[in-house]
């Protein structure tokens, strides 16, 4: 603990977060002109979006962005960190003087480690809020086009070979299982046709296990009178589950709100599967990044004048990508339910520790 606090240990977590720096520099820079390119072309061709209307929602979304690619700014920007000691012989200079490879891996995980739970307690939250800003300000903007969107209320389909029920709300609620100001439109088959046969109109309709739950509804029938009601129950086929991951994202909870949301679907019946899985994921985050500036570190410790330290560094960001992939494959694996959420969360950030340390050990004493 006290090379972190040597002089030798501030130097070199000075130059890995230098490094860090001005590789998410570069990637933000990347981020800001791809995302209002994207802007321009999905939302621009349907509505008239200016320059700084499309940059304004490009600013709302790299929060986001920035924290699904600060693992792979991490990697790069230890990589150069290390690179660069090495090649003004500075690594050369530690080594002779008996620093072992282990401290160069120690201050590059801490500062991996330290930013990943920087990213989770405030850049996340901060990104979930201005990620449902987005989306927000991105649904309005189509609605008072005339673009049928979300902004314009929720539409949901049920219905079996009986009928068919059609059903429009204001608003859903941040569960996705509460409609406000929702209207049901029910048709009946006859003959290979539907005839709509009533309408009732609920100030709040909760999805249930097998059933909604309506209150304080108006209930109209064709050449009938209004009938007003305080309660009423309606049988539906529909997945709570899947109502759930239709309406509210992932993205749009912070790693502040998610245990609560989890505890509620819980008890309240659902599957909230992907939720658990982006709880996991960002409990898993500080190891991540920690675990990649290990690796940035591992893979630049061969010495220059042995050569071959292009190909290190190649096969650096391979294991990267390849971690990178199969936590995408891990997730979806916890998707179908074949795997647990915390296995697929946990799983690459400690394959990718165990082959740091791997490759250390090789370096080092091998």
């Amino acid at each position: 603990m006290n090379f972190f606090f040597s002089r030798l240990g501030r130097y070199i977590i000075s130059r890995v977060a230098a490094g860090v720096a001005i590789a998410l520099a570069a990637v933000l820079a990347s981020i800001l002109l791809i995302d209002f390119v994207e802007q321009i072309r999905t939302i621009g061709t349907r509505i008239e979006l200016g320059p700084m209307e499309a940059l304004r929602l490009t600013l709302l979304k790299t929060p986001m962005l920035v924290e699904q690619t600060l693992p792979f700014i991490v990697l790069a920007g230890t990589m150069m960190a290390i690179i660069g000691l090495n090649r003004s012989s500075e690594l050369v200079a530690m080594r002779a003087a008996g620093v072992s490879a282990w401290r160069f891996l120690a201050p590059s995980a801490v500062v991996g480690a330290g930013l990943g739970l920087l990213v989770i307690t405030t850049l996340n939250p901060l990104g979930a809020r201005l990620y449902r800003a987005f989306e927000a300000e991105k649904e309005d903007a189509l609605a008072a086009f005339g673009a049928q969107s979300a902004g314009s209320g929720v539409w949901i389909r049920q219905g079996d070979r009986d009928g068919q029920v059609v059903i429009h709300a204001d608003s859903v609620d941040a569960s996705g299982t509460v409609l406000q100001g929702a209207t049901f439109m029910f048709f009946e088959a006859r003959n290979d046709a539907l005839r709509f046969t009533r309408r009732m109109r609920a100030a709040r309709a909760e999805l249930r296990p097998g059933f909604w739950q309506l209150t304080d509804l108006v209930e109209a029938t064709p050449g009938g009178r209004p009938q007003r009601q305080t309660h009423l129950a309606i049988p539906t086929t529909l997945d709570a589950t899947e109502l759930i991951n239709r309406f509210v994202t992932p993205a749009t909870l912070s790693f502040w709100d998610l245990p609560g949301f989890i505890r509620e679907a819980r008890a309240a019946g659902f599957a909230p599967t992907r939720y658990e899985l982006k709880w996991q994921s960002l409990l898993a985050y500080p190891l991540l990044l920690a675990v990649m500036a290990g690796l940035g570190a591992a893979f630049s410790l061969q010495l220059q004048r042995l050569g071959n330290l292009a190909r290190w560094g190649a096969m650096g960001i391979g294991i990267g990508l390849f971690l990178f992939f199969y936590s995408q494959l891990a997730g979806a694996f916890a998707m179908t339910q074949t795997v647990p959420a915390v296995v697929a969360a946990w799983s690459a950030p400690l394959a990718g520790m165990f082959i740091a340390l791997a490759m250390v050990a090789f370096l080092e004493d091998g």
